[in-house]
């Protein structure tokens, strides 16, 4: 059995806790559903914006039961980059990649759910599962 993983966004790291449990289509957060595709969305972000990955610095740990599930806090840069990725350099990217449409689809969503955090001025989490 794999590793679930759904990038989201929450208001704070106190309401992104809401989601440990049931995931965050349980706790009512907006959400994308990477399951079985997504584990690094700061190595998407690098590979997307043409910056070095280490200039994102590493994600925050907030929750981690020891057991099945976990929740990150992803960096501001990291979340910065991803939402100034425009349309042309996700076409671009997904050639490079020979990306399905799902996963066309899903690299569009992550850009688009963290345009929406950045203009919320939100956190952006990952949250897994195994």
């Amino acid at each position: 059995m794999g590793v679930l993983v759904d990038y989201f966004t929450a208001a704070s790291d106190q309401s992104a806790r809401l989601a440990l449990d049931g995931g965050p289509a349980g706790a009512k957060l907006p959400y994308v559903d990477c399951k079985g595709w997504l584990d690094e969305l700061d190595t998407l972000a690098a590979e997307l914006s043409g910056r070095d990955l280490s200039e994102f610095g590493d994600s925050e740990v907030l929750a981690d039961d020891g057991e099945s599930a976990g929740l990150e806090r992803m960096t501001a840069g990291t979340v910065a980059a991803l939402a100034a990725v425009d349309d042309a350099r996700l076409r671009e990217y997904a050639e490079e990649e020979l990306l399905d449409e799902y996963e066309r689809e899903r690299v569009t969503a992550l850009r688009d759910l963290a345009r929406e955090a950045a203009r919320l001025d939100q956190g952006m989490y990952r949250w897994t599962c195994a």
